[in-house]
């Protein structure tokens, strides 16, 4: 997508957020939760329209020191398969090795080859993402 606005550690508003979110039946409520944990994230890139439409979203939470766990990467999906996402993820990647930082993920099934092609393995220096559900 031409004329995409990529910015980093943009100050977001909630509500905007949200909506971005229920474009994946994401929403969060009451909003207050993520207007709450959005004071707690490291680091966020945004990707907006030329109209200023919130498209895309990413955000980062860390020990400032040397971890960084990428959360909630997100594309609406109308702007989907236009490379969105991938110019989100170079520009959090840029972000994240200026400050020497080692990301983790989780990503969602059927999206492993898109995280694979920013560096991102299933299993990593004998390490394995695990979680609880």
């Amino acid at each position: 997508m031409e004329n995409l606005i990529i910015t980093r550690n943009e100050n977001i508003s909630a509500r905007e957020l949200n909506e971005l979110y229920r474009t994946n039946q994401w929403q969060i409520e009451p909003v207050e939760k993520l207007e709450k944990s959005l004071k707690t994230i490291w680091g966020c890139i945004t990707a907006r329209t030329p109209e200023n439409e919130l498209i895309g979203f990413v955000e980062v939470i860390s020990d400032g020191i040397q971890h960084a766990y990428i959360l909630k990467m997100i594309v609406h999906p109308d702007y989907r398969r236009q490379g969105i996402g991938s110019r989100i993820m170079k520009e959090l990647m840029n972000l994240l090795n200026e400050n020497k930082m080692l990301p983790t993920l989780v990503s969602t099934p059927g999206n492993e080859k898109f995280y694979e092609k920013f560096g991102f393995k299933t299993v990593c220096h004998g390490l394995t993402a695990m979680c609880i559900r």
